[in-house]
């Protein structure tokens, strides 16, 4: 069996992530020389474990959309219709990394990497994921990746710095992160939802790397719209899960134009204190 494109460039920097490992593939899997633990690929994607199940009836309908809508639940129905500014997070990405010829792996992709060459990295198995695999346990050799990046992903994770700690492991010397991670933000369980970050908190989380620049990915109206639509979904639901998904996706699909008007207030440092979700670039000294 021949790997897909995307695998067999990344083959090279993989690790067992049980014993840290070199792998190689024996068949219809990767095979680890250390332990000799296998690592099934299944549909052009690695099974460091099996994918994930769902827990909450939001994510359990996101979830049901991103397989029925693919790429197209992010480029359309996230960067449109959802409450939150169109950040042009793939864009920064590009200006600072060419990841057809770096290795970038987008950390908890979803169902869109932020680039077509770009490593996408999720516990679930969507078709833009080539890792299936936990944060928390790394497949990667030490300092084999040039560039980390996640979108709205840290804050899903039990111990984030943790998480950081392996990315800066597996990173190489200069070495870039790339991450927007959720300030004054609401709950939203995928599966899970731990903690919010300020940006003083940033810079205490990535302390291991120079930060290269931060600012806000969203502004004051987006803050006021995912506030409104949070407590109008709950109340015209009268809290009841389900109908509160289902109300929740109908209000962004109706006050979602609001939100471009946040475009005067992208991009600024002043704006952090008031940011639902902020961008930092970090390198690895």
């Amino acid at each position: 069996m021949s790997l897909p494109p995307r695998l067999a460039r990344v083959l090279p920097a993989l690790a067992c992530p049980g014993c840290g490992g070199s792998l190689a593939q024996d068949g219809e899997a990767l095979r680890c020389a250390g332990c000799a633990a296998a690592y099934p690929v299944r549909g052009g994607r690695v099974y460091f474990r099996a994918a994930a199940g769902r827990e909450d009836r939001m994510d359990d309908l996101k979830g049901r959309l991103k397989r029925l809508l693919g790429r197209w639940y992010f480029t359309v129905g996230v960067r449109v219709f959802a409450p939150t500014y169109p950040f042009a997070f793939a864009a920064r990405v590009r200006r600072h990394l060419d990841c057809g010829r770096r290795l970038v792996v987008d950390a908890g992709c979803g169902a869109h990497r932020c680039d077509e060459d770009a490593i996408g990295l999720d516990l679930y198995d969507y078709e833009a994921v080539d890792l299936v695999c936990d944060l928390e346990h790394l497949p990667f050799k030490p300092g084999a990746v040039d560039a980390f990046v996640t979108r709205s992903v840290l804050e899903h994770v039990p111990d984030a710095e943790a998480v950081v700690r392996d990315f800066l492991r597996c990173t190489r010397p200069g070495g870039r992160g790339m991450h927007q991670v959720p300030f004054l933000f609401p709950f939203h369980a995928s599966p899970h939802d731990y903690r919010r970050f300020t940006h003083m908190g940033l810079r205490q989380l990535f302390a291991g790397w120079r930060t290269v620049e931060q600012v806000n990915a969203g502004g004051p109206v987006t803050l006021f719209l995912l506030a409104a639509i949070e407590l109008l979904a709950t109340l015209v639901s009268f809290g009841r899960p389900g109908p509160k998904a289902v109300a929740y996706l109908a209000l962004c699909g109706v006050l979602f134009p609001l939100k471009y008007l946040d475009a005067p207030f992208i991009g600024r440092a002043a704006m952090l204190p008031l940011a639902p979700s902020i961008f930092i670039h970090v390198e690895k000294a």
